[in-house]
C-alpha cells in the first residue's frame, strides 16, 4: 500500500524564466476516503468494546471513552505516516505506537480501583480493554485490517465469555472474590 504525503498534491514546473512554479493540484479523494475510513474503523472498533464495558455496568470506561482511545491511536499513527518528514519509515511508527500504549497506561490505571476494607482490586479488565483498544486503533492507522477483524474479535468473545466464566469457576470453589484475592495475597511469598 502506498502512502501520500498530503491531500493535495503539489505540481512543480518551471517557467521559461527558469524560475519553479508550484500549482496545487485537486484533492485526491482516494487518499481522503482511505484516511477517513481508517478513522472510522478505529473508532467503531473502540465504541465496539466500549458498547460491551458499558453493557456490563462498568460506569469507569464505556462507548465514548473507549472510541476516542481508537481514535486517538489511529490518529497518532496515521499523523507519523503521513507527515511527509523525510526518512519517515517503519521505526517511526513503531516509535509512535510505543508511545501510545505508554500513556494509556496512565488511563488504563484510572480504571484500576481499590474498594472496601479488603482493598478489593476491580477495574483490571476494562485496563486492559483500553489497552486492546489503543492497539487495534494503531492497527487501523496501519490498515492492518485482518488484525482489527481478529483483535475486536477475539477481545469481544474474551470479554463475553470470560465473566461468567469466572463467576462459575469462583462458585466451583464456593469462594467470593474478597476470600479468593486474599487467599492469593496469602498464598505469595
Amino acid at each position: 500500500m502506498e502512502f501520500r504525503r498530503l491531500s493535495v498534491h503539489r505540481l512543480a514546473s518551471r517557467s521559461r524564466a527558469g524560475r519553479m512554479i508550484e500549482a496545487s493540484a485537486a484533492p485526491d479523494v482516494a487518499f481522503w476516503i482511505d484516511a477517513i475510513g481508517r478513522l472510522v474503523v478505529a473508532t467503531a472498533a473502540g465504541m465496539v468494546l466500549g458498547w460491551e464495558r458499558s453493557r456490563e455496568n462498568r460506569q469507569i470506561m464505556g462507548l465514548r471513552t473507549l472510541g476516542l482511545v481508537g481514535l486517538a491511536s489511529c490518529i497518532a499513527v496515521q499523523a507519523i505516516v503521513h507527515s511527509g518528514l523525510p526518512n519517515v519509515n517503519a521505526d517511526a511508527a513503531g516509535r509512535a505506537m510505543q508511545g501510545i500504549l505508554s500513556g494509556v497506561g496512565f488511563i488504563g490505571a484510572g480504571a484500576v480501583l481499590r474498594v472496601g476494607q479488603g482493598q478489593e482490586v476491580h477495574g483490571l479488565a476494562t485496563a486492559a480493554c483500553i489497552w486492546v483498544t489503543a492497539t487495534i486503533g494503531a492497527a487501523a492507522g496501519l490498515a492492518v485490517w485482518p488484525l482489527i477483524i481478529g483483535g475486536v474479535s477475539l477481545a469481544m468473545l474474551v470479554l463475553f465469555v470470560g465473566a461468567p466464566l469466572e463467576r462459575r469457576i469462583r462458585e466451583r470453589a464456593r469462594l467470593t472474590p474478597a476470600e479468593t484475592d486474599r487467599k492469593d495475597v496469602e498464598r505469595k511469598p
